[in-house]
């Protein structure tokens, strides 16, 4: 009974360096920090007097408390021990150490994901340009995808300039999001014709949604069933894009190769993650992923511009058979 309680004990008591990263889980990261915060940290995490003068007017504004800081120089200086004894660069919490930049935790992916948002905005200020939402019922559909995506760019920089439990919560919802929405936009698509199949099938799907997001809000986050999720509606909506495309294309609608070069480059640019390599000049795997998709939503929305158009003109012939 004695050996079990002990075991217990020391399980414990060497909990925080067995539930982390290899960077987090070193005493010297551990000790680092104490030593820090001791010094010149309040109970609270706030600075004290003396040491909030040292921290620059980035940092303040957002909102990079004691700890955040000791944390984050405690962090390199585990690095550069690690490298002087010939190891390789470590993980700390799960992600790569990135050099602050005006405060922006990860600049490369906050500026990645600000390329994606730009690059949503342009379209759908081109979409605006060139239809009214009364033109066909799927303008309006596009209008709120395109809201989607550009609120879930929004968070993904936020989240990539000051990571908190709440910033990756949000990161991870409207991540989700999007990659539903495109799912979501294959069915209305495909299927627009038969309303109410439409209808159940958007409606079980946000009703799942609704319910991941509350998993997610929970903090008990499974990180990889988080990442499966999001894989299979990926793989599930670009399934559905490539076949009808495909029928599409053999039967003379040629804009569709913009969805498809689309849906091919986003899976090949989604391969990234999967090369989880440390930063080179500030760019890790992650970021380059982002970055190589800033470029796809014009892709994406030249063929929603383009379907439209098509949807227009089927449904003008369509009247213009009624009245003759």
């Amino acid at each position: 009974m004695h050996k079990i309680k002990y075991e217990i004990f020391l399980f414990l008591l060497l909990l925080p360096f067995i539930s982390g990263s290899e960077g987090d889980r070193s005493p010297f990261y551990q000790n680092c920090v104490k030593s820090c915060s001791k010094a010149n940290c309040t109970l609270d995490g706030s600075f004290q007097p003396k040491s909030a003068e040292l921290q620059d007017i980035w940092c303040r504004w957002l909102k990079w408390n004691c700890k955040d800081d000791c944390r984050y120089h405690c962090m390199w200086r585990t690095v550069q021990g690690f490298q002087e004894r010939g190891y390789k660069m470590p993980k700390f919490h799960g992600k790569w150490p990135f050099k602050r930049m005006l405060g922006v935790q990860e600049p490369a992916s906050a500026f990645a994901s600000l390329l994606n948002l730009l690059s949503h905005i342009h379209m759908y200020s081109e979409i605006r340009k060139e239809f009214q939402v009364r033109d066909t019922p799927l303008v309006l559909f596009w209008h709120v995808f395109a809201l989607v995506c550009m609120n879930a760019w929004t968070w993904s920089i936020i989240f990539h300039t000051r990571d908190t439990p709440f910033t990756e919560f949000m990161d991870y919802a409207c991540a989700l999001s999007m990659v539903m929405s495109l799912f979501v936009a294959a069915i209305v698509r495909i299927f627009h014709r038969r309303r109410k199949l439409t209808a159940l099938i958007l409606l079980f799907t946000l009703l799942y949604y609704v319910e991941h997001v509350r998993y997610l809000y929970s903090g008990r986050i499974d990180y990889d069933f988080n990442m499966l999720i999001n894989i299979l509606f990926g793989v599930v909506g670009s399934l559905l894009w490539m076949v009808w495309a495909c029928f599409q294309y053999l039967a003379g609608r040629h804009y569709v190769w913009r969805l498809v070069a689309f849906t091919v480059f986003s899976g090949a640019a989604l391969t990234l993650e999967l090369f989880d390599f440390p930063p080179r000049n500030g760019w890790d795997a992650h970021a380059l992923w982002h970055l190589s998709t800033s470029s796809l939503p014009v892709l994406f929305y030249r063929f929603v511009i383009h379907d439209i158009k098509f949807l227009k003109t089927v449904n003008i012939e369509k009247s213009n058979f009624k009245i003759t």
